[in-house]
């Protein structure tokens, strides 16, 4: 926020010399004071072992409750691991009082220049709960500090977490590595190639709630052309169709008390070849309107796969509840860019209608029951709904559901939510499974990125129909070249094709790319290679992969001049 408001006021090329002063500064000041701290410049807390009492005396409870058969062994787990999870806390909080105000360390930990509460606890409080190598909470927890030193089989059982975290560090690098790779080769064609699409459409922008962590809508507007006039509540137009949001104007409307903002999307884009300037706004890294040959969609796949290396890798249980695996972080990510079905789905609503009751079956299952909006044959529709013990319900009786909504907790079958509600559920619920991913790491990207690769995962059509085209009924292909085939078609006045929109994970979009070059090097080359020879591909390097590998310039950036724009033939 610092660089932005520099950049504003000094202009981008004064501001390396204010940052090259502050650092300056920074340095000098630092070097003078002399700021140096050893172990008498930090203490015990004379609450700890209350603290610790306390909690010694809960886990007794437990355990003897366990051993009367009053808790089941995963409730004597649970419950452990929250009273010392618990107890840790309690513990953290009387820290602070313990550093001597005026004391060097004091100065470290609330400078935020090195270290924080985490660190502190672990010195002169406790250690607390570590995980063994399979990533699984050990019941019994290291209660002394490094200050107050440990025991040889305590240090030994602290050295499983530590090495399980270098090698996952290791693990994670690589497969963020894959997944950029994926996300690369699925956008790499899409760049901006127009000045405007002239599309009516857009897409309604709210500000959101993630896990508890709340985005402003000032965020997701910033950078955004306007899709309509932005009226006040008399009628009044604030800002015209096509006006672009700057950061300013983003806060002065959500200032004014509007809660949702017509805009102009990648999602909704008309372009046949890549993107138009409108619909992508703002570049980011420049903050002034994005120009034609700016290749988005690799700036996109590499916006979305380089915090990737800072998500975690594992699937956590979620505290209390027993069997609720809950994948998170990078595993989440792929699952939802690949469109695999996640293990026990969420079970979607399948019309609009009213939750009328739930109720509990046999063993831990449940059932819930639908009245739908849609009547049939002069009777109401009553839906049933089967929850696998291991879901749990999020609606109640009486609550109004819409069609393609979750009835229960965990994640969605992507495709099994576009059958049923279509494609504007699905793209919602996409950019928000996303953003939750990102967000609860506090690695936040902007919702274009994510939008231009639902774009792509969006962009293949299933025929329904051939026609008199060179088509094929159950062929998937792309919507350009579907486009460009019924344009054909219908200049020799022959019947067009008919087909259906189909979504499709990041690796099976690459693999189906009219581009054969792109295809083979990428991944089963073999197929690739052989079914094109057998159908006589024709391969006409629009993308830019298909001209590194020929060695051609690239249509994008200073290789751009409209090279989508085919060439006469003398």
């Amino acid at each position: 926020s610092l660089l932005d408001e520099l950049i504003v006021h000094s202009g981008i090329d004064n501001t390396p010399f204010v940052l090259d002063k502050i650092k300056e500064f920074g340095f000098k000041y630092s070097t003078v004071s002399g700021t140096t701290w050893g172990l008498d410049n930090i203490s015990l807390s004379p609450e700890k072992p209350r603290i610790i009492a306390e909690g010694k005396k809960l886990e007794e409870q437990i355990i003897s409750q366990w051993s009367e058969g009053l808790l089941s062994e995963e409730e004597k787990y649970q419950k452990i691991i929250e009273i010392w999870t618990h107890t840790k806390k309690n513990l953290e909080k009387v820290l602070p009082a313990t550093l001597d105000k005026n004391g060097s360390a004091y100065d470290l930990f609330t400078s935020k220049a090195r270290g924080n509460m985490g660190s502190l606890t672990q010195l002169v409080g406790m250690i607390g709960l570590i995980q063994n190598n399979q990533g699984k909470i050990l019941e019994y927890p290291i209660i002394p500090c490094y200050f107050e030193g440990l025991s040889p089989i305590e240090y030994f059982t602290i050295t499983h977490g530590a090495r399980k975290g270098a090698s996952d560090t290791a693990l994670n690098t690589a497969k963020a590595g894959y997944l950029t790779r994926r996300l690369v080769d699925v956008a790499q064609d899409v760049v901006v190639t127009e000045e405007d699409c002239g599309t009516k459409e857009g897409i309604v922008v709210t500000k959101e709630n993630i896990s508890g962590i709340e985005i402003p809508l000032s965020k997701n507007i910033r950078g955004r052309v306007l899709a309509g006039d932005l009226k006040d509540k008399n009628g009044k137009i604030l800002y015209h169709k096509g006006f672009l949001i700057t950061k300013e104007e983003a806060y002065n409307i959500e200032g004014a008390g509007f809660t949702e903002v017509f805009v102009r999307s990648p999602l909704t884009c008309k372009t046949v070849h890549g993107l138009c300037v409108q619909c992508y706004g703002l570049d980011l890294g420049r903050n002034r309107l994005v120009e034609q040959g700016e290749a988005v969609g690799i700036i996109a796949a590499q916006a979305i796969g380089e915090p990737g290396t800072q998500l975690t890798l594992r699937t956590f249980h979620a505290g209390g509840v027993a069997g609720t695996d809950i994948t998170t972080g990078l595993p989440r990510v792929e699952e939802i860019f690949e469109r695999r079905i996640p293990r026990n789905p969420a079970v979607v609503s399948e019309t609009d209608g009213e939750v009328i009751e739930i109720k509990a079956k046999d063993g831990k299952e449940k059932v819930i029951k639908v009245l739908s909006d849609s009547k049939a044959d002069g009777k109401s529709n009553e839906m049933e709904y089967n929850v696998t013990f291991h879901r749990t319900p999020i609606v109640k009786a009486g609550d109004k559901v819409k069609k393609g909504q979750l009835l229960t907790d965990g994640s969605a079958d992507i495709a099994e939510m576009f059958r049923l509600a279509g494609k504007e559920v699905v793209e919602k619920y996409i950019i928000s499974e996303i953003n939750k991913v990102y967000e609860l790491q506090s690695a936040s990207i902007s919702r274009k990125h994510t939008e231009i690769i639902i774009r792509q995962m969006f962009s293949r059509r299933k025929i329904k129909d051939a026609g008199e085209t060179n088509f094929s009924v159950g062929d998937i292909v792309e919507n350009t070249a579907f486009i460009e085939e019924n344009q054909r078609v219908v200049e020799i006045n022959g019947k067009e094709s008919k087909a259906e929109t189909v979504v499709l994970g990041i690796t099976e979009v690459s693999l189906r790319t009219k581009s054969w070059l792109s295809a083979a090097s990428f991944q089963n080359t073999n197929r690739v290679l052989i079914e094109n020879a057998i159908k006589g591909g024709v391969d006409n390097l629009r993308g830019l992969k298909e001209n590194v590998i020929i060695g051609r310039l690239i249509p994008a950036g200073t290789g751009f001049k409209n090279s989508f724009v085919p060439e006469k033939e003398e």
